[in-house]
């Protein structure tokens, strides 16, 4: 089996998945599940930007998660981090991809491109082992406690926010912001392939730190199972 430094899957887990937010939102068919409600609340409350609402909502599924397991880690101070991070990204990437051509075959391929990469992007931040963002964490962390696949825990979280994002929508907009077909097939789908890129990383290649910095990440995300 070949080696993957988890430091460099984190990283480019960090650039796909906060580029496929964006071309998802560029295609008009819905954005991801995840971005579903940051963008319905982004909407409804202007003054906060896209990515920062991102920030915001992932953090607070960290603090379920932590209320759920009852383990509060180290590595979530540094799931803040990140998400913040990740936001300022997202942000970023709104701006280039606005200069993208709208044309309807366009987008139809910027949503499959954006769908793949957020799955793909998911997979790797699990491989990594290393803090995730916050909704990545949530997923693989309440999968090794439940003792449970990746793909279940995420396909209702993807539902839920789905739903809430609908509900808050048509409440506070009278419209649907956001949400579209491609939200649907992502909210049914994404999970799967998350699951089959997870598959075919692990078949593939070996997952290991190559820094001290890195190993001591890896170290202090672990969770206990149970």
């Amino acid at each position: 089996m070949k080696h993957f430094a988890k430091e460099l899957a984190f990283i480019i887990a960090m650039f796909t998945n906060s580029l496929a937010i964006s071309l998802l939102v560029k295609s008009v068919f819905g954005v991801s599940t995840l971005s579903s409600l940051p963008l319905v609340l982004s909407d409804i409350f202007p003054f906060i930007s896209f990515g920062m609402m991102n920030f915001m909502v992932q953090s607070l599924l960290l603090i379920i998660l932590i209320l759920i397991t009852r383990q509060p880690k180290l590595s979530y101070i540094f799931s803040f981090i990140i998400g913040f991070v990740f936001g300022l990204m997202v942000d970023g990437f709104d701006i280039l991809v606005a200069y993208l051509p709208d044309v309807f075959i366009l987008r139809i391929i910027y949503f499959l491109v954006g769908w793949v990469l957020i799955s793909f992007g998911a997979a790797l931040f699990i491989k990594s082992s290393m803090p995730l963002m916050p909704f990545d964490g949530f997923v693989k962390d309440l999968s090794i406690f439940f003792k449970t696949k990746v793909r279940l825990i995420k396909t209702i979280s993807d539902l839920i926010f789905v739903s809430s994002s609908v509900i808050l929508s048509l409440v506070f907009l009278n419209d649907l912001v956001g949400v579209g077909i491609g939200t649907i097939f992502m909210a049914f789908f994404t999970g799967s392939l998350t699951q089959f890129f997870i598959d075919r990383l692990t078949d593939r290649y070996e997952f290991s730190t190559v820094t001290a910095i890195g190993d001591h990440l890896v170290q202090i995300a672990s969770i206990k199972t149970r």
